[in-house]
């Protein structure tokens, strides 16, 4: 009796699957409330419950029929499979699932229905418990039938030997086998080193004793791990050792064990258990059935149908004998009379017990015992469930229609939230369902259902004015039935609208508050709130917020689309969608206007941008990108719609679809065709320099010059000058043809009132959109409106134009620009060469002038050297002196000049009147005048500056003769002097070279003194030009040298 006491205790392992997550979650919670023995573990899907399976040990498998897309009769026929003797229960709820018994499958052991009005759950325990009791009373039947087969089939038990000193001996196959080892391996080993785990154990102890002894010893021991089992012990000791017979008793030691279990369970289970014949005699019923009838304890042999005769209703006697009799038949159906559902029969009755009528749950199953046909009746008294079981199901039809509600995919939110409302006031039998937004205290009505009205999606509130306050406040459920007994007959919602019952949680959205769900009627209850309502009504706010969170998303969503749509189309880049099969399905407006195909032309169409000689790399780019690659800026050169061929950066990316294949791609591709011109333009601009630099003169570069700004930039109205800095006049160089075409020949420019003049002055750089808005333009008539201008230095100018306003962009200019400097550049070049030709021409001509000049007076003093030495007159050495003086003037000329070609660096504040003075007392002048004028203090050289002025004034007096008058003033404009005399003049025609190297128009003159003059001028900044005086005479006017970014100015003056 212990042991079968201790299998009633022993808990039954169930596994319940449902993809009903609320009707499983009630199994789990009620089963172990029916029978603490329970350990329920739950599973919604087919691949759950065989997870389950492999985890952890279990004793019963329920199943409902619909496992969303499989059966439970599919799950049951896969556990059998793998157990058949694992017990199995197939639920379908009797009206929508109606099932016969030939449809359950062979792996079913019982068949529940489960409907409404019908205590399931406990005669489903019931049912688990007697089937898990038949199903390990079976396991252990079967257990003792193998070991009594495998006695017959072996003639011994485990049988080894060892000799005096322990030495093994001998050793079956089953001994081996059972202590893992190789029997031939072991021989002569000692046992105790073998086997150390049982050194110090009682099976030593015994051991020794009887070899000590000599007696025979038997006994029964558990071997420690890792052994871990129960032998039967025989040792039998001789003069050559010890024999053992070893018998493993785990599995009979677990057997009595657990009927030991299975008995104390059937004794206190609370469940009426019978075991009918086929007559209705009781075979066996335990104390639970003895009080339900009131006594007597044995009911043994007696005839149910007499116990039960005047209290049960005759329909459920007869329902009873039928579903008796019936059970019994099956036996027989069956082939080997074994039971293999869990109960062929479910059925209630009414028992007018001792203690009042009851409602049983009775289910039956046939059994087999000395071959003779019985039926185990277990019946469970579910009258105090009736009234749970109704509100379950409930619960369980409203979550079922919320589950319809949120599946429903074609639903709005508006409409999702209106049907949750519907089913949540349904299910509470409350007329009114609101879903508030709630800000601050403003409360906003944004869904709503009301049986009798009064209420709109819109309507607003004061918070205070409803009982959400409480909600709000709390953060948690807030329910009563009655307002008046909850204390809030002065509640503005209870004076205003009479609310008596109440129920709202609150929501949030993001992790925000949102507002409340709530119910509420003018009618209390009679009940409170239970706990599954209240959980119901938590569960519609989870649902409602999650909802609300998914229309805000699908609003972010839309607005990141529209954002996204709206960027696509604004981007100035083509941005299109192709399929694998090159139809287009998004052509936006950059698209439209870089190749000039419309959306419209092009979308659901082939690609119109893979020309037939594309067709290869195209393939290659489809296939990089489908493969799940990405293209980033890919040069590729395609045509637009109207023929033009243009260069573009390609990239590309994969699009994905819902179930994550690449059905599309993304193109994108940027026009790159003025850049690759603008790299193409400055590699032409490169060459045009390296030409320039080759150029032999400066109309080379300036024709050059123009056709590079006409054939390499475009711009074909382009007119070039040279800065003339003795005229202070840009002088046209060349223009091109279309410019000559437009103005005629390119006229000079002089410094006043024009656009040309201005950049040049300044040394910056202009562009005009239209020269028509400017007055100072050189031409007003002109028909050049866009106009870019650039100095070259201080050298020239170059100017481009157009007849359109506004034609040059930015990159004109500075294309422009960069033509310039090149020009520029060699121009300075030219220049300087030229400035080296000429200095070489003077050297050249100077070099002449020299051996000229000085050998005539080198051959004057040898003449009449010889004449002195022949007749020595002295007369004729004073001519040998007067030849050495002039060639020693020559001498002292020359080395002025010389030295007045060298630049003033360390110059000195010099005041002109002062060595003007100091200059006419170093002059024989004889009876010639000097007037000084008001003279600027300039910086310069002071001893050439005297010899500057020594020279004019032996130039007057050599041509003026010997009253002479020289004036030297400033110049009216403020810039220079002058040095004017009243003598003969010069005539105009020598004026061009009177500066020249050599050149006098004196008999007595070395030709050197207005050269030196103009050498002086030009190293000090100075330009010299030569004019009428005032009264005749000549006139020698000194400016400062017009310096390009300035206006002019005086040379190194510090007045």
């Amino acid at each position: 009796m212990d042991g079968l006491e201790d299998r009633r205790e022993q808990p039954i392992c169930v596994l319940y699957v449902d993809d009903d997550a609320a009707f499983a979650k009630l199994v789990e919670t009620e089963l172990p409330r029916i029978d603490s023995r329970f350990d329920v573990t739950l599973a919604g899907t087919v691949d759950e419950a065989f997870e389950t399976l492999v985890a952890q040990p279990v004793d019963c498998v329920v199943t409902a029929y619909s496992l969303g897309e499989q059966t439970g009769i599919d799950l049951v026929d896969s556990v059998q499979e793998s157990d058949e003797n694992l017990p199995t229960i197939l639920c379908t709820d009797g009206q929508n699932e109606p099932l016969t018994p030939s449809e359950y499958g062979v792996g079913v052991s019982n068949h529940v229905a489960i409907h409404v009005g019908r205590d399931t759950l406990g005669l489903l325990a019931s049912a688990i418990e007697t089937l898990v009791d038949a199903s390990r009373a079976a396991k252990r039947a079967d257990e003792t039938s193998d070991r009594f087969r495998r006695t017959l089939e072996r003639a011994t038990d485990a049988v080894y030997a060892v000799d005096t000193e322990w030495r093994i001996e001998y050793m079956n196959q089953k001994m081996a086998e059972r202590v893992g080892c190789d029997p031939d391996a072991i021989m002569g080993s000692i046992l105790w080193e073998e086997f150390s785990s049982v050194v110090g154990t009682e099976l030593e102890r015994k051991y020794r004793t009887a070899m000590e002894t000599g007696e025979p010893v038997s006994f029964e021991q558990y071997l420690e791990p890792p052994f871990d089992y129960w032998v039967e012990v025989r040792a039998f000791p001789d003069d050559d050792g010890l024999t053992v017979f070893s018998r493993e008793i785990t599995e009979e030691r677990e057997q009595t064990h657990e009927l030991e279990r299975s008995k104390a369970i059937l004794e206190q289970v609370h469940d009426v258990v019978f075991v009918l014949d086929s007559s209705f005699d009781i075979k066996y019923a335990n104390p639970s059935a003895a009080r339900a009838r009131g006594g007597p304890d044995e009911m043994r042999g007696v005839n149910i149908l007499d116990i039960v005769d005047d209290r049960v209703p005759d329909e459920d006697i007869t329902r009873f004998r039928e579903a008796v009799s019936e059970t019994i038949s099956r036996t027989h159906v069956r082939g080997d009379g074994a039971q293999t559902g869990l109960y062929d029969a479910d059925l209630q009755v009414m028992f007018d017990a001792a203690d009042g009528p009851r409602t049983f749950d009775v289910r039956l199953t046939p059994l087999t015992e000395s071959d003779e046909d019985r039926v185990l009746v277990v019946g469970r008294d579910v009258t105090d469930h009736q009234e749970i079981k109704q509100q379950l199901e409930r619960e369980r039809d409203a979550l079922q229609a919320v589950q319809r509600v949120m599946g429903d995919a074609d639903l709005s939110t508006d409409e999702r939230l209106t049907k949750l409302l519907d089913v949540g006031r349904r299910t509470l039998d409350l007329d009114v369902g609101i879903v508030s937004d709630i800000d601050g205290s403003d409360y906003v009505v944004r869904a709503a259902v009301s049986t009798g009205g009064g209420i709109s999606v819109g309507d607003r509130f004061d918070l205070e004015s409803t009982y959400c306050e409480a909600v709000v406040a709390s953060h948690g459920v807030c329910s009563f039935v009655d307002a008046v007994e909850a204390g809030r007959e002065s509640h503005p919602a209870y004076q205003e609208f009479e609310l008596e019952s109440y129920i709202g949680a609150p929501l949030s959205v993001d992790g925000e508050r949102f507002g409340t769900v709530n119910f509420s009627s003018p009618n209390s209850r009679d009940v409170a709130f239970g706990e599954l309502e209240r959980t119901f009504v938590e569960l519609l706010g989870e649902l409602v917020s999650t909802e609300l969170a998914r229309e805000r998303s699908r609003y972010k969503l839309e607005q990141t689309n529209q954002r996204l749509e709206s960027l696509i189309q604004a981007a100035p880049m083509a941005i299109m969608e192709v399929d694998e099969d090159g139809h287009v399905h998004l052509w936006n407006h950059g698209a439209e206007e870089m190749f000039g195909w419309t959306s419209d032309e092009v979308v659901d169409e082939q690609n119109p941008l893979i020309p037939e000689d594309k067709t290869e790399e195209f393939e290659t780019h489809r296939k990089q990108t489908f493969s799940g690659g990405r293209i980033r800026g890919k040069e590729v050169r395609r045509q637009t719609k109207d023929g033009e061929k243009r260069d573009y950066l390609l990239s590309t990316a994969p699009v994905e679809s819902a179930d994550g294949n690449i059905d599309r791609t993304i193109a994108v591709l940027e026009d790159i065709t003025p850049q690759k011109t603008l790299e193409a333009n400055l590699r032409a601009l490169q060459q045009t320099a390296q030409e320039l630099s080759a150029a032999s003169s400066v109309d080379d570069i300036a024709e050059i010059a123009v056709d590079a700004a006409a054939d390499v930039l475009g711009l074909d109205v382009t007119s070039m000058w040279q800065y003339d800095d003795r005229r202070e006049r840009l002088v046209p160089l060349t223009e091109t043809g279309a410019a000559r075409g437009l103005y005629g020949e390119t006229p000079p420019l002089t410094p006043g009132r024009s656009l040309a003049w201005e950049a040049f002055e300044t040394g910056e750089v202009r562009a005009y959109d239209d020269v028509r808005e400017y007055d100072n333009r050189y031409n007003d008539d002109t028909e050049i409106r866009s106009e870019i201008i650039v100095p070259l230095g201080d050298v020239g100018l170059l100017l481009t134009g157009s007849t359109s306003p506004r034609e040059f962009s930015e990159q004109d200019v500075d294309l422009f620009r960069i033509l310039a400097s090149s020009v520029e550049a060699a121009l300075v070049r030219a220049k300087r060469e030229s400035e080296l030709r000429q200095q070489n021409e003077r050297l050249d001509q100077f070099a002449s002038v020299v051996s000229h000049d000085l050998r005539n007076p080198l051959s004057v003093a040898t003449g009449f050297l010889e004449i002195a030495e022949e007749t020595g007159e002295k007369a004729y050495f004073e001519k040998v002196e007067s030849a050495h003086e002039r060639i020693e003037d020559l001498i002292d000329d020359l080395l002025s000049l010389a030295r007045g070609e060298r630049p003033v660096e360390d110059g000195v504040d010099v005041a002109l009147d002062s060595i003007a003075n100091e200059a006419w007392e170093y002059v024989d002048t004889a009876d010639a005048t000097l007037s000084v004028g008001e003279l600027p203090t300039i910086t310069g050289d002071p001893s050439r500056l005297k010899q500057l002025f020594e020279n004019l004034f032996r130039n007057a007096a050599e041509h003026g003769g010997d009253d002479v008058s020289i004036t030297i003033d400033s110049l009216d404009s403020g810039h220079g002097f002058y040095v004017e005399d009243d003598g003969v003049g010069i005539p105009p025609t020598h004026r061009e070279n009177i500066f020249e190297h050599g050149v006098s128009y004196s008999r007595s003159g070395t030709g050197f003194g207005l050269s030196i003059v103009a050498a002086i001028a030009r190293a000090h900044g100075w330009t010299v030009a030569v004019t009428d005086g005032a009264d005749g005479g000549a006139r020698f006017e000194f400016e400062p040298r017009r310096i390009h970014g300035s206006a002019p100015k005086e040379a190194h003056s510090t007045r």
